[in-house]
């Protein structure tokens, strides 16, 4: 029988450094929690997220950018995670609202 998924680790050796990825949820809830796990822990670098928000720090995408994995992000709101804002005020990183 042909297996139909695969872990989150092998999911996030696929994704590359300086991807685009799109990360479902809003303010955390729905998001792809292993698999946002997984690639701060392989050290992702330069993502470009797209995605609703940047949640919390210490939740969903606010996870891949306290860990400094994201340069760019897409979203349509930075208001609930203060290090977004503060990475955006010092031109660490690249917020398109």
């Amino acid at each position: 029988m042909r297996k139909s998924a695969i872990t989150a680790e092998a999911a996030a050796q696929l994704i590359p450094d300086g991807a685009r990825v799109m990360i479902g949820g809003f303010l955390g809830v729905g998001s792809p929690d292993r698999l946002i796990d997984a690639l701060v822990v392989r050290g992702a670098r330069a993502l470009t997220i797209i995605g609703n928000d940047t949640a919390y720090p210490t939740v969903g995408v606010g996870r891949l950018i306290e860990a400094g994995c994201v340069a760019r992000v897409e979203v349509s709101h930075i208001g609930t995670n203060p290090t977004t804002q503060r990475l955006m005020s010092a031109g660490a990183i690249d917020v398109e609202l």
